[in-house]
């Protein structure tokens, strides 16, 4: 016993946890859950019926009663209560209305018990979607180094089928145990009426099915938050593998791919046949006491009904009760198992919408407007929360307009350094000020679209060409779509595709070679018409006739513009007017960019 209020103590508080950070999306749909309770009062009302017709053709058509000393005796529940009222009716008037009985309380039990699975359905549906929509945007607003930190697969899986198994738990499971409830205190109701002392034998075997449920379902819980976090690893596994299939295959690595995925499905294998036998472990357990109960209920009963204390159709009738007691008995063990392994998906997605998303407005943000595009970086120190240093007092300054390119080897910082520039990442000591003000006095959102990113790996999306360049400006017409599409040199290969810009592109643009997905992640850049662009090697991995193409749309796209172009080698006919080296997250050199008094003072330029 000491053990099971341990666990209890364990596991009742994360399941307390769970609700009470999911309830706030439960309360508005309070109203339709009110009435799916009242159509579940109904469907425990026709449960409770059921059986009386049952009863009365027994007693009265089938077996009728003999007078004798035992005669008055000898009616209980239904029959002891219509029997007056049907004196006089042939057998065959009470078998026809016992009859129509049955198919009315059938028909309204059927009605309400549809009723009520349609609106639990619409409210369930209706609230993970939500869940779902905000898990998403919250995860949209985490910062990268979470991101780099989590396993994509896992991530998925929790925006799945862990949000799916959730609406068990915030509407299913809650008016299932409900309406159990009410099935259980209308049928023990009548199973008093009849005979109180079978009734009590029948509670008797309720203590046993609760421990039983209570002991089993602290194991699924741990059991289905092990199985969960093993399908989230193979999603990853699977998702890696299909992401690099190019590389594997080229390398021979295919092989030891699929190898490697194997073990991790034979894990999870195992972990979710652990889980479905202890849940049918659970499943038998309940129905061999319910059996033994039954058993028992029938020998005492038949007992009554030899010595005249009990009717054969009152016995029918409560053996029927007592199937129909056990039933939600059965069901809240089970509503108790699911809610175990609902809970633990719940804990699952709780630990992303707790997470921090760190960079966020201040209260006094505001919007920075149309910027010109002046760049200072004033003793900019960026630390990661593992406690390496990226970047260490990085100082140098970007006049309007200009072309600021930074050099370094791998690992010098370069990456970080233009993460801090949209606030991806905020730094950890010294100023970013675009405009000679402090980023962070502006809100995210307008900053942001102040930025246009061309990144090493052009980031292009399964939809056509038109709607993929299309993403730096969601407003634009299809003017100015097709003008930035020829300004970024994207018009030179588009005609030669099926349906021009309309043709729509595989999973990350696979089937463009690389000059011609940077070409298009500039004509992106191009319609935002940002003041400020910023581009992470743009011409590796590219060979030389579409490096020139890239650098000819870039020349083009950059006009007018604040550029900061990373890169590892000069480019002819590219010139910059600051340059910078790193080395070691540190400035080694600057050429053209040092930082005006007025800067370091914090003052505009």
């Amino acid at each position: 016993m000491a053990g099971l209020i341990h666990r209890l103590r364990n596991t009742l508080p994360r399941l307390s946890r769970v609700m009470q950070a999911f309830m706030p999306r439960v309360r508005p749909h309070a109203l339709q859950l009110f009435g799916a309770l009242l159509l579940g009062t109904t469907v425990a009302l026709t449960d409770v019926m059921k059986p009386w017709p049952l009863q009365v053709v027994f007693d009265l058509v089938i077996l009728p009663p003999v007078a004798t000393k035992h005669h008055a005796a000898r009616f209980h529940g239904p029959s002891a209560l219509v029997a007056p009222f049907l004196q006089g009716y042939t057998s065959e008037s009470i078998l026809l209305v016992s009859a129509i009985a049955i198919l009315i309380i059938s028909v309204i039990g059927g009605l309400a018990e549809y009723s009520q699975t349609v609106v639990m359905s619409n409210v369930g549906q209706t609230i993970i979607a939500k869940l779902r929509r905000d898990l998403f945007r919250h995860l949209m607003k985490l910062p990268p180094l979470y991101h780099m930190s989590r396993q994509a697969g896992d991530m998925l899986m929790r925006l799945t089928g862990d949000i799916v198994l959730m609406r068990e738990l915030l509407v299913g499971n809650l008016l299932d145990s409900a309406s159990a409830m009410l099935v259980i205190f209308g049928t023990l109701a009548a199973m008093l009426w009849m005979d109180w002392r079978l009734t009590l034998l029948s509670l008797s075997i309720v203590p046993v099915v609760a421990f039983a449920s209570a002991v089993f379902s602290r194991r699924i819980r741990k059991l289905v938050r092990q199985n969960r976090d093993r399908e989230g690893k193979l999603a990853s596994s699977a998702a890696e593998a299909l992401g690099a299939i190019h590389v594997l295959q080229a390398f021979g690595g295919a092989d030891n791919a699929a190898k490697a995925y194997e073990r991790s499905n034979r894990a999870s294998l195992r972990s979710g046949l652990k889980t479905g036998r202890v849940e049918a472990l659970l499943a038998r357990t309940l129905d061999l006491l319910t059996s033994a109960g039954t058993a028992v209920t029938l020998l005492l009963g038949a007992t009554s009904v030899a010595h005249g204390e009990l009717s054969a159709g009152g016995l029918l009738v409560f053996l029927s009760y007592q199937r129909t007691l056990f039933k939600p008995v059965r069901s809240l063990a089970r509503i108790a198992a699911r809610s175990a392994k609902a809970s633990a998906c719940g804990e699952r997605v709780l630990e992303v919408l707790d997470t921090p998303i760190g960079i966020k407005d201040r209260p006094d943000a505001v919007d920075c407007g149309r910027l010109t595009g002046a760049i200072e970086l004033d003793h900019v120190t960026m630390q990661y929360p593992r406690g390496d240093i990226a970047l260490n007092d990085v100082s140098f300054y970007v006049p309007v307009g200009s072309v600021a390119v930074i050099r370094g080897e791998s690992g010098a910082g370069k990456s970080t350094l233009l993460t801090l520039m949209p606030r991806l990442m905020d730094p950890t000591g010294g100023v970013i000020r675009f405009d000679g003000r402090d980023v962070r006095e502006f809100t995210l959102a307008s900053v942001r679209s102040q930025i246009s990113m061309v990144f090493q790996d052009s980031v292009l999306f399964g939809m056509s060409l038109r709607e993929n360049i299309a993403m730096g400006d969601p407003d634009a017409t299809n003017e100015q779509i097709e003008a930035a599409a020829e300004a970024a040199g994207v018009m030179r290969f588009a005609p030669e595709l099926p349906q021009g810009l309309d043709t729509v592109l595989g999973e990350r643009g696979a089937q463009l070679s690389g000059g011609q997905r940077q070409r298009l992640a500039l004509a992106r850049a191009a319609l935002r018409n940002a003041p400020i662009l910023i581009l992470d090697e743009p011409f590796s991995h590219l060979d030389e006739a579409s490096r020139d193409h890239v650098l000819a749309a870039l020349h083009t796209v950059s006009t007018g513009r604040t550029v900061l172009l990373v890169t590892h080698q000069d480019h002819p006919g590219f010139e910059a007017d600051v340059e910078v080296m790193l080395a070691g997250g540190r400035v080694v050199s600057v050429r053209g960019g040092e930082l005006p008094a007025a800067a370091r003072a914090g003052l505009p330029a």
